[in-house]
């Protein structure tokens, strides 16, 4: 005989299709963390899901102490080993997940459900430390709505259709929409959980601090998003003038160019005219791991909100730290084509036209014999272009170069990118006597219309030269311009051969054109997300109190919030509750028919009887229904404490067939 304790446990146990729903759960939050983990995760995760089936068939009892303690240990060293002892965001997630996984081992009863339950949630905030996209998001909503459903499944003693239950737990997570937004809107902005830097974020601009034949050649064939840009005027650059400066490279070994960072330009830009204009413009960059950020010439203002920056005497927008979360930022520049006039001195001269000794010797002399026959730095730097116009080929896969690389290409292979084109024609100005340096980063974007921003990507990576001219300044010349003047005009995808396309950015550019659509549209839509709610801050914040309610006293905010939660309270009550009172469910409505029947019998059920207590009492007074009350007695008793559904179709059915008089 079973004791109350011991039916008590039994009701505690979790059903077998209910466990099922946990495992489904587990498997949904965890599997985008699983690509960003280990790969021993997985088979980590396989064997937890065989043991827990064999468990399931009674074929393998349940792990003890040592066995969990063994798998622990095993695990812990394999993270510490797999992240080199860094005790970084990804081992702590690492470890979430194994001790998420572990714990299907030893899942019994409803308090270990409500554990994996509230791992699992933790688990969902866990997958925004690596995507923050629209569609992660979409993706942590289906994952909560599975885990609201296994939480509810587990307290469920008699079976239900998938439908349904997934429809309860989607309907859960609607009704908390609204606190949410209302508690995203006014809660204190304490800087987002994935503004944590990862170990393994690499750099996605691709950009280093040195620039070699194929840099740039390599990094145009990603997919990726570098920034995005909104212009905050009524008139904008066009395209042409979309150059987008991120690092000045100033030192060159003969093949490589480097950037000297203990070079200091004195003296800050001082505006050529008194008619200056400025462009303002919002960029939204994604994270790359280094200091600069991007703008156009020459910065002048900018706004980059909690992060601290500078704009350097150079021209260039840097930060202190290496930009490892995404950023939104408002920069000032004046107008691509205004000037700017900065002074050299003696040694940032001679810095601006050094080229190693031996190197290069037939562009040297070229660049000698240009200098001797002309009368002015203009001049030299047309006869380069003109230069450049014969026989040069803009490509994506040109030959390798020797140890003297300009050499081998503006005199042998003629075939080269823009890194090639900006190199050389920066070493012809060199050897000239005209100080000049070379320029790394995008050069113009797609423009959406629909959302009115520019998306600048990985394939829009440019090189291009800026010289230095007496009473002038620095003004920038692109040699990429005179061989394939399309490539600044309309973008790279129309400037290359068919072939060279389709390496770019994987193909895109030559995918169908309702598939280019439909990746825009998505872009825009990540555009609008990362802006408006990724981009949330506690400057934003703080303006949108102001305008929403007057101001941003915690009293104001406080008593705003307790409001709109009475109101949201009485709609509830009104809207949801008030007609689940008054709705009948097909039982009710049943039992209504039944009543009424009877009452054609002159017999009057009580509120306090049961079906099988009136039945009884009615076979007292009316013998022929005899047959038909001991059915109902029967179909009530097996829907009250069987709980099957079918039971309840057949005690509705027989409610609303039994005879009449």
């Amino acid at each position: 005989m079973h004791t109350p304790q011991d039916i008590f446990q039994q009701q505690q146990l979790i059903r077998h299709d209910n466990l099922l729903w946990l495992l489904i759960a587990q498997g949904v939050v965890i599997l985008p963390l699983l690509f960003q983990l280990p790969l021993w995760l997985w088979l980590i995760w396989g064997g937890a899901l065989y043991w827990r089936y064999q468990i399931f068939k009674g074929k393998r009892p349940f792990p003890n102490s040592i066995s969990k303690f063994l798998i622990s240990a095993l695990a812990i060293v394999g993270l510490f080993l797999n992240y080199q002892g860094a005790y970084g965001v990804e081992a702590m997630v690492g470890f979430l997940v194994f001790t998420f996984i572990i714990k299907l081992l030893e899942l019994r009863s409803r308090k270990d459900g409500l554990l994996i339950i509230c791992i699992g949630f933790i688990a969902v905030a866990a997958q925004f430390l690596f995507v923050q996209s629209i569609w992660a998001t979409l993706y942590a909503a289906f994952s909560c709505v599975v885990l609201i459903t296994a939480w509810k499944t587990i307290y469920v003693t008699r079976e239900l259709p998938v439908k349904q239950k997934l429809t309860g737990g989607g309907l859960l997570l609607l009704q908390a929409i609204p606190l949410m937004l209302v508690m995203f809107v006014v809660m204190p902005r304490l800087g987002p959980l994935w503004h944590t830097p990862l170990l393994n974020q690499q750099a996605q601009t691709g950009f280093s601090e040195t620039l070699s034949p194929g840099d740039i050649g390599s990094l145009v064939q990603s997919t990726g998003t570098a920034f995005r840009v909104t212009f905050l005027d009524e008139t904008t650059p066009r395209q042409s003038e979309l150059y987008w400066r991120g690092l000045i490279l100033d030192t060159f070994d003969g093949r490589t160019w480097a950037r000297q960072s203990h070079l200091q330009f004195a003296g800050a830009p001082v505006p050529n005219g008194a008619s200056q204009s400025t462009v303002n413009y919002e960029i939204l960059i994604e994270p790359h791991r280094y200091p600069w950020l991007f703008s156009l010439a020459e910065p002048i203002k900018s706004d980059t909100g909690s992060v601290r920056s500078r704009i350097t005497s150079e021209g260039l927008l840097i930060t202190r730290e290496p930009l490892t979360t995404r950023l939104q930022y408002q920069v000032s520049s004046i107008r691509p084509r205004e000037t700017v006039y900065k002074a050299l001195s003696k040694q940032q001269r001679q810095q601006l036209t050094a080229l190693p000794i031996g190197f290069n010797p037939k562009t040297v002399a070229l660049a000698e014999s240009w200098r001797q026959a002309s009368d002015s730095a203009e001049e030299i730097i047309n006869k380069a272009l003109a230069f450049y116009h014969q026989d040069f080929h803009y490509t994506l896969s040109p030959p390798l170069l020797g140890e003297n690389s300009v050499d081998d290409f503006l005199f042998s292979s003629k075939q080269g990118f823009c890194e090639h084109f900006a190199s050389s024609f920066t070493v012809l100005m060199r050897a000239a006597d005209i100080p000049a340096r070379v320029v790394v980063g995008y050069q113009g974007g797609r423009y959406d219309a629909s959302e009115n921003y520019w998306s600048i990507r990985q394939a829009d990576a440019h090189a291009w030269t800026e010289v230095w001219l007496a009473g002038i300044g620095w003004l920038r010349v692109d040699p990429t311009s005179a061989v394939a003047p399309q490539r600044v005009e309309q973008g790279i995808d129309n400037a290359l051969q068919a072939d060279d396309r389709n390496r770019v950015a994987a193909g895109q550019f030559s995918a169908p054109q309702w598939l280019t659509n439909l990746r825009h549209r998505f872009d825009a839509a990540n555009y609008l997300w990362s802006r408006w709610v990724l981009s949330y801050d506690a400057q934003q914040q703080s303006q949108l109190l102001k305008q929403l309610f007057g101001g941003k006293e915690p009293w104001r905010i406080g008593l705003i919030f307790l409001l709109f939660l009475g109101s949201l309270m009485g709609a509830y009550i009104v809207f949801v509750i008030r007609p689940k009172w008054q709705a009948r469910t097909p039982l009710q409505q049943a039992l209504k028919t039944f009543d009424n029947t009877c009452q054609q019998w002159q017999v009057q059920r009580e509120n306090s009887e049961t079906i099988a207590q009136f039945c009884l009492r009615l076979r007292g007074v009316q013998p022929q229904l005899d047959t038909a009350c001991e059915r109902l007695a029967r179909l009530s008793q097996a829907a009250l404490y069987d709980q099957q559904q079918d039971n309840q179709k057949q005690l509705v059915s027989a409610l609303k067939q039994f005879p009449k008089e």
